[in-house]
């Protein structure tokens, strides 16, 4: 069992470059096709004086198509350079298209989706970047994110952040291909200290290190303390700092509320604070 596709997000700048070569070494070692995506929305000019008349208008979306344009042309390019080598499999789509809605909507070519961050770093505005946890709630598909400058994911010790939901079965299902593989995986739950429910999370994490090892993999459950809210991040990410994880598996949990997506405090600080590669799923 392995990935047969994977796509990755491509900005035009050089924060990209990490995420292409992690990409490409996950391509090789599940023997899979690799697909490059870029997308940007050209925006509205600002409303102009009526003294300057409606060609100045014109002329400054026509000049922000040209540099939107552009911009795609250097994702593939940048991806061109890094990816298509060595005889790997490789594929290109970019869209004038919201980023998001158009990767999710592709999402339909692949098993996986990888991704940085999103929010606008690095100096791009939000048309040319894919927020994480908007791409999670799209796309139907699980959403590797991998932080800045982070250019390898040896997954050999991965940390499962386990709640016993539709979401954390659905991430380590989605993740199964990387586990199987790993060293070691700690499948970790956090208890609030006033549950009193210890005894029956270590009965479900133990189930899913049990399952985990009818795959191949060598795991073992654990239950963390921990209060509501943020400290429930907080020793997730103390766990995978002292397991020497450099891959977190968790469900990622929202909801839409209008137009934005609204996001538990666990997926959220996870998306901004993990230091390292994330593998989450809706």
């Amino acid at each position: 069992m392995g990935y047969a596709a994977l796509m990755v997000h491509v900005e035009p700048d050089d924060a990209a470059e990490p995420r292409i070569r992690l990409a490409a070494d996950l391509a090789d070692r599940f023997e899979a096709a690799l697909i490059g995506f870029a997308g940007a929305t050209v925006m509205p000019p600002p409303v102009t004086a009526p003294v300057l008349g409606p060609g100045v208008a014109v002329e400054v979306l026509e000049a922000e198509q040209r540099r939107v344009e552009a911009g795609l042309r250097a994702a593939h390019e940048r991806f061109r350079t890094i990816a298509e080598r060595d005889g790997r499999r490789t594929g290109w789509r970019s869209f004038l298209d919201h980023p998001a809605a158009a990767l999710a909507r592709e999402a339909r070519a692949a098993d996986l989706l990888i991704g940085g961050r999103g929010g606008g770093a690095f100096g791009l505005g939000r048309d040319q970047t894919v927020d994480a946890g908007d791409l999670l709630m799209r796309a139907g598909r699980p959403v590797l994110v991998v932080p800045p400058g982070v250019a390898v994911l040896e997954a050999r010790r991965v940390l499962v952040a386990w709640k016993d939901t539709r979401e954390a079965r659905r991430a380590v299902a989605d993740a199964l291909p990387l586990l199987a593989d790993a060293e070691e995986v700690l499948v970790v739950e956090a208890v609030p200290d006033e549950a009193g429910d210890r005894e029956a999370a270590t009965r479900r994490t133990g189930d899913v290190a049990a399952l985990l090892e009818r795959h191949g993999a060598t795991a073992r459950g654990e239950t963390l303390e921990s209060h509501a809210g943020r400290a429930v991040a907080d020793a997730l990410l103390r766990a995978a700092e002292r397991h020497g994880a450099d891959l977190v598996v968790a469900g990622g949990y929202g909801h839409a509320r209008l137009r934005e997506w609204a996001f538990g405090g666990v997926t959220r600080d996870l998306l901004a604070r993990c230091p390292v590669c994330c593998l989450l799923s809706h």
